[in-house]
């Protein structure tokens, strides 16, 4: 199985002649890599990963910060827009 990988992952490597030969492997390499780390990824609960992360923006405060930007750059912007 192994050499089988090798052999279709170094496949295209003999008859590259043109860039858009080498930007098309390049782009197989980079989704086959792809499949393989996506099937390592343990399964997520993407709706708590959310909340906790919600969680950690308030208790940090960096809604403070997120909010006083916004009020600044909106003055900065109403201040030069003149």
């Amino acid at each position: 199985m192994v050499i089988n990988l090798i052999h279709q992952a170094t496949a295209g490597l003999a008859g590259m002649t043109v860039s858009s030969d080498s930007v098309q492997l390049f782009l197989w390499k980079s989704l086959f890599n792809g499949a393989v780390l996506a099937q390592q990824v343990s399964e997520t609960n993407v709706l708590t990963d959310m909340q906790k992360a919600f969680n950690n923006f308030i208790q940090t405060g960096q809604v403070w910060a997120m909010l006083a930007g916004i009020v600044i750059g909106y003055t900065i912007r109403n201040i030069t827009a003149s």
